[in-house]
Order: structure tokens, then sequence, then C-alpha cells
């Protein structure tokens, strides 16, 4: 199969020798912004990302969704998000990138999986945008962690995982889930388990049961959690997740529509075309010609 879509890594960003690995990167945004070209966008990366903007304006676009940008404004992205942005000349901040195995934390709530702006999920949105007063918090906090960045002293990674887990809990505490209804804690850590579950298997297992018996609940209790928490039925995550990675796809690669279902999973092509158009209105084709530049 024929992909396009860039995948950044770490030491790209700081044309490194092919030898070096590199688990964490801090950096101003404004000097990160000047080191990228329009043909570096849109991409992936292999790492986790946060975007803080303390100054600055413009658009900022995750997998298709359109967020404007604005000051005392953070971003969340995991390793397997596609995004760009156009961001106004004077716009200024921080930019953290991290691997999945630098970040390691004891308590199941902090953990990455359990944080929802990391999440590819419907009702999550991937930032939060801060007070003025918990901002400035939130700046000494990637202050602290540039200094010791630079600074390289013994034992300089595990106070930045220190510092990174402080900004993580400041953003937890202010991001508004877009849960919908009475929700109780079990459903919505049930949710979070489907969620993950998707992520891992979208393109092999297709229908409800099949992850309902992965969470060892009945296909009828996992749609009712789904529809009460989210809005959602599960075969409509399901499919969405499906969607995502087939628009992410045609706008970004130049795998044939046929390639493509046989990769999501589909044998039969012409019925993977048919739920794309009734998921997005559209043949794959059509909106590949829509919406590619």
């Amino acid at each position: 199969m024929q992909k396009s879509i860039p995948i950044i890594t770490i030491e790209q960003l700081n044309s490194c020798d092919k030898n070096i690995l590199m688990k964490v990167d801090i950096r101003r945004l404004e000097d990160h912004m000047r080191t990228l070209s329009s043909a570096d966008f849109p991409h992936r990366h292999d790492f986790y990302n946060l975007i803080y903007i303390k100054k600055g304006s413009g658009t900022h676009d995750i997998d298709f969704k359109r967020y404007l940008v604005e000051p005392n404004q953070m971003f969340f992205m995991n390793d397997g998000q596609v995004h760009e942005w156009d961001l106004s000349p004077d716009t200024i901040g921080y930019t953290l990138f991290f691997k999945k195995e630098f970040y390691e934390v004891i308590e199941k709530g902090l953990s990455l999986q359990a944080l929802p702006f990391f999440n590819n999920g419907t009702n999550n949105a991937p930032m939060v945008v801060f007070s003025e007063e918990n901002g400035q918090k939130i700046e000494q906090l990637f202050e602290d962690m540039i200094f010791e960045f630079k600074a390289n002293l013994p034992h300089r990674d595990t106070l930045i995982k220190s510092l990174l887990k402080m900004i993580l809990i400041h953003s937890i505490r202010v991001y508004q889930p877009y849960f919908k209804g009475d929700s109780t804690e079990l459903s919505v850590s049930k949710i979070r388990s489907f969620e993950l579950l998707i992520e891992k298997h979208f393109k092999e297992l297709k229908s409800v049961k099949e992850f309902a018996d992965k969470l060892n609940i009945t296909a009828n209790y996992l749609n009712a959690i789904c529809t009460k928490t989210v809005g959602r039925t599960a075969g409509e995550l399901i499919r969405d997740r499906v969607i995502l990675e087939a628009k992410r796809l045609l706008l970004h690669s130049t795998i044939s529509v046929c390639e493509m279902a046989y990769y999501l999973g589909y044998d039969d092509c012409s019925y993977f075309i048919r739920v794309f158009k009734k998921e997005v209105g559209s043949t794959p084709e059509q909106f590949r010609l829509i919406n590619r530049p």
C-alpha cells in the first residue's frame, strides 16, 4: 500500500544522527515554527505532542476538525493523529514532544489512555483553554521544563516528567469532556475501554458483538451506555473510526479505493463504498476530488 502521510520523529526535528534516539524534546513554539515549511504539512508524529499558545491566532486542523487558535490554549495530540496549522506570525508559546514510553505514572487516572484529550473519541476535544491566572502557571511550568532540558543536569528526565505531570493535572482540571446525560463512573470507564479497543482493532473487527465480547458485556448493554453517555451507538463509534482513517488515506495518500477497503478490513470494495457514502454523503473518490488540493 502506498502512503504519503509523512511521519515526523523527534530525531528528525533535531536533525539527529541515525544512531541517536530521543524520548523527549521541548522548545519555544516560535522557534519550532521557523524550522517547518508548508511542505512539512499535513503530517503525523511518532510521539505525543503538547502545543501551548501563549499569544497568537489562526487555525489548527486535527483529523478534519478545525479549531480556532486563541491565547492560553493547549492542544494535545497522540502519536497517530494528522494535523496542520495556519498560525499568525506573532504566535508564541511552547511545544513539547515525548514518546509514549517516556511518560509513566502509577495513577491510573493520569495514564495516557485515561486522559480524554489524547483520545480519538467523537466526544473528546483535543484542547483546553486556560484562564489568564492558570495560563501563567502553565507558562512557568514550560519555562522550568526548558531550563531543565537545556541544563541537562542529573535526573533531568525525571524532573521533566514531574513537570509534564503537573501540566496534565492542571489541564484535566479545566477540561470539559463532551459527555451527555447522567454518566456514571462505570459507564465512562467502559466507554474509555471501548474506545481503546476500537483504536486497536478497528481494521479487523466491525461488529458491536465482537467488541462487547472483549469487554465481557452484552452488545445491547454496550449500545445502551454509548447512547446514554456520548449520544451515539456503539456501531456508530466503530464506523466513525473507520471513516476517519479512510479520510486520512484519501487525502494524504495515493492508495486506490479498493486497496484502502481491503486495508481497512472490508473484503467487498462495493460494500465499503456504500458504507462510506452513507456516513459521509459522497463516495470515496468524490470526497478525494472535492477535498484534495
